[in-house]
């Protein structure tokens, strides 16, 4: 990549990151997100790996090496690029449904101590239902646009679901199975802690 398409493709990705930062599409779950999860990793890569949201699994440092070391010995590539169908998790709160809140400020501080009880956020991550899938979808489709990865491997079924079908793909996907579509080739697997160098096996005698 030339330094002009670099420096181009650095813009673009910022301008998209301020806008998913500023998103209100999702008001009653943003409330309680300090900050969205944003992708991470290199900015001309060979495969862009999707998981659903930034869980307990992507947020462990250790695992997330494994799965990326997996990735490139079990694949052979060494561009890889991390991100998420949606933005931000969306939690199960007792004390935020039970309290109506009227303002659209943000319910965690700086230590992500919640504003209505002054504990530490005690929500429970949850899976996010069909309409954060559906408002994040568009900025996911857009990174893929920027960053342009020949290979998008989609972390579970529900990501592969929308994510293909977003595509144009509305039959029921094979795992681990290569769909071309505009030059990528979108490759539904099993979430991403249960993926192992089987997967990568059977991933490259598709690709």
């Amino acid at each position: 990549m030339s330094n002009r398409n670099r420096e181009l493709v650095i813009r673009r990705i910022i301008n998209m990151e301020d806008r998913i930062s500023n998103c209100q599409r999702c008001g009653a779950i943003t409330r309680c997100i300090r900050k969205p999860s944003l992708g991470k990793g290199d900015l001309e890569p060979d495969i862009l790996m999707v998981l659903e949201s930034d869980n307990y699994y992507s947020r462990d440092m250790n695992r997330m090496i494994e799965l990326r070391n997996l990735i490139k010995n079990g694949l052979g590539f060494e561009r890889l690029y991390h991100t998420y169908l949606v933005r931000c998790q969306p939690k199960a709160c007792t004390l935020q449904s039970n309290i109506i809140c009227y303002s659209n400020r943000k319910l965690l501080d700086k230590e992500y101590r919640c504003l209505l009880n002054e504990k530490v956020c005690e929500g429970i991550p949850i899976h996010p239902d069909s309409d954060s899938i559906i408002a994040c979808l568009p900025f996911l489709m857009e990174e893929i646009s920027i960053l342009n990865p020949t290979y998008i491997i989609l972390f579970g079924q529900r990501v592969a679901e929308y994510v293909l079908k977003a595509c144009g793909f509305f039959d029921t996907s094979e795992i681990n199975k290569c769909y071309p579509y505009q030059g990528h080739m979108f490759i539904p697997s099993v979430d991403e802690s249960q993926f192992s160098l089987l997967d990568c096996q059977q991933i490259k005698m598709h690709l």
